[in-house]
């Protein structure tokens, strides 16, 4: 009878074993590796490295960044093309967030993935189809890609091969003898399960805002205030109620504005200028007020005069518009090197 009792216990044992593997989740992507040169595959070699192996727990915060740290040369970053092309140092590395991206995105509700930067209609390379998920990092600006876990624990799995970069989130405990899930197939990417909406680039324009530190220096700022700015349908933008007063105890120097005069605050216009390039076309946005230079200008920042918006806070002097599309937008204006950017995306 004993020994009896003994295989029953060791029995219902194994088959609680056995659940508790059936119970893990595995979510997986890859992106590939073709035509990416020797410096590119060295630069997501050691990011991936970096990744590979993280657990997460419940209720604990990943981020790209940290994990991966700077992307510099003495930490054995070489120079490599980006996502749009310029090449940088750790060029090729936001190939592995993007990688990593995709496989949170199939998680669902086993994470929470804070907001991304992406690089919209500049990205020209090919490693995924859509560039809303083509996510930029940056060490230095502080654009990561982090998200926090909801599962028991989860485990980032990442590696190479010659053609592509894979990962694998494990949720649960882990097992190894959950099932994995699809790669991409001839070059297609094929999402497993439930992959959570993805975010729509609906809007975006950039603007070379040359090498006056003074003027990049004000439109960072500017651009800053207005990143994140999340407006639903229905809601106006007011550029002089976000940004504020361009006033020295604000931070602002004296720059060079748009009709190459030296006041404090100078260059903060190619702000409001890239947010109206992003959206002139857009039936989704209505303009309330909108001034410009007009044959004042005489900077190079955008081609027609017709496009070098004027702003003034203390004069009253705005540029604002209405978004009046359906659900709700999320802005971002941020600065890479010397290039003002603004994507808007649908949520």
């Amino acid at each position: 009878m004993l020994k009896k009792l003994l295989a029953i216990l060791l029995t219902l044992a194994l088959l609680a074993g056995g659940m508790t593997a059936l119970a893990s989740e595995r979510y997986s992507a890859s992106t590939p590796l073709s035509g990416s040169g020797s410096a590119k595959r060295h630069n997501l070699a050691l990011a991936v490295q970096a990744i590979d192996g993280a657990v997460i727990p419940y209720g604990g915060r990943f981020s790209f960044n940290e994990t991966v740290g700077p992307r510099t040369q003495n930490r054995g970053f070489e120079t490599a093309p980006n996502g749009r092309g310029a090449k940088v140092t750790g060029g090729g590395v936001a190939q592995a967030a993007s990688t990593l991206y995709l496989a949170l995105l199939n998680a669902g509700d086993a994470v929470r993935v804070d907001p991304v930067k992406t690089y919209g209609s500049r990205f020209i390379e090919h490693y995924v189809e859509d560039p809303a998920y083509a996510v930029i990092t940056d060490y230095d600006a502080d654009i990561d890609l982090s998200f926090t876990s909801r599962a028991e624990s989860l485990t980032i799995e990442m590696w190479m091969d010659d053609d592509y970069v894979y990962c694998a989130l494990t949720s649960g405990d882990g097992s190894d003898d959950a099932p994995a899930g699809n790669w991409f197939t001839d070059g297609a990417f094929a999402p497993v399960g439930t992959v959570a909406p993805a975010r729509r680039l609906i809007a975006s324009a950039s603007i070379d805002c040359g090498d006056d530190e003074e003027v990049l220096h004000n439109v960072t700022l500017a651009a800053d205030s207005i990143n994140d700015t999340a407006l639903m349908s229905g809601d106006a933008f007011s550029f002089n109620d976000v940004v504020g007063p361009r006033a020295k105890e604000y931070g602002y120097i004296s720059a060079v504005n748009g009709r190459g005069k030296r006041v404090t605050g100078g260059g903060v216009a190619i702000v409001a200028s890239v947010l109206w390039l992003s959206i002139k076309d857009n039936p989704g946005f209505a303009i309330l007020e909108k001034s410009t230079y007009g044959g004042k200008y005489n900077q190079h920042y955008v081609e027609s005069s017709a496009d070098a918006i004027l702003t003034d806070y203390s004069s009253g002097r705005d540029f604002s518009f209405r978004y009046a599309g359906a659900g709700s937008v999320t802005v971002y204006t941020y600065v890479s090197e010397t290039t003002l950017h603004c994507d808007i995306y649908a949520d």
